[in-house]
């Protein structure tokens, strides 16, 4: 990662002098070329993946796929993958990348920080400062590794489209802020706030990371209030679920949460 960061680094200091690319062609334009990149919440993990899929665990129901049957561009294709960093993103994802592909989609930074050892950790240690150091581990980790990740991965894109739109989607906070919780398995309400707030991190850090290399960052975490875990009507799936659908997203989420949100920036110019 580190040996394939560096050169691509020093690409996106000339992606970033360059003048702004065109815009893409917005939803419903038939000129549209889609490539959706990412991790397993770009994938679709937690919304009855294809078995075709493999190790993958794509699904119809992810939000790359609901755009595109919503929207009918000219070509679509997911090359997520379950488990993806931002390093195998560039490694085995953005060569699907073509020049003349307009639209690309990017979820990807929960790997980096450790995303599921962190709620492995938190829903399993015996007391609460062994998972507020797991958390502290992984929000050093987004402020460090998870903006120059994103970033590699969008200057990879730039390098093979260079008039593509680029549009990173962030991640929702996965327990519904403040509420009692009969959910089984989640963790007690101190560490799921201070994973709420480690979610915030990695926001923050994504947004900025997008932002500075003419990317737009979609920010999900309003979309999903109101749903997440211990809420009333979640639309993220409890521990008991199972791997590796616990946490991620089921089809309301990506229905109703990341669609609307994704389709709301791809209508403006």
């Amino acid at each position: 990662m580190r040996r394939l960061l560096v050169p691509l680094l020093a690409c996106a200091l000339v992606v970033a002098l360059a003048p702004a690319a065109a815009a893409a062609p917005v939803a419903g334009q038939a000129a549209t070329r889609y490539v959706a990149l990412g991790d397993s919440y770009a994938a679709g993990v937690g919304a009855a993946p294809d078995p075709a899929t493999g190790a993958c665990r794509r699904s119809d129901a992810s939000y790359p796929a609901l755009w595109s049957a919503r929207n009918a561009p000219a070509s679509f294709t997911s090359v997520a993958c379950s488990g993806a960093t931002s390093g195998e993103v560039v490694a085995r994802q953005v060569r699907a990348v073509a020049r003349d592909t307009t639209l690309v989609t990017i979820t990807v930074g929960g790997n980096d920080t450790g995303f599921g050892p962190v709620l492995a950790t938190c829903s399993t240690a015996p007391d609460d400062e062994t998972c507020f150091r797991a958390i502290r581990g992984g929000e050093r980790m987004a402020r460090l590794f998870a903006p120059g990740g994103l970033i590699s991965v969008i200057v990879g894109v730039r390098l093979q489209a260079p008039q593509a739109r680029i549009v990173v989607l962030g991640y929702p906070r996965l327990f519904e802020p403040g509420a009692s919780c009969d959910v089984p398995g989640v963790p007690n309400a101190a560490r799921r706030a201070a994973l709420n707030r480690a979610a915030d991190t990695l926001a923050a850090a994504l947004a900025d990371a997008a932002h500075r290399f003419r990317g737009q960052f979609v920010d999900v975490r309003d979309a999903f209030a109101g749903h997440g875990l211990c809420s009333p009507d979640p639309w993220i799936h409890p521990p008991s679920a199972g791997r590796p659908a616990a946490y991620h997203p089921d089809p309301r989420g990506y229905a109703d949460g990341y669609l609307p949100a994704l389709t709301a920036v791809t209508t403006r110019p």
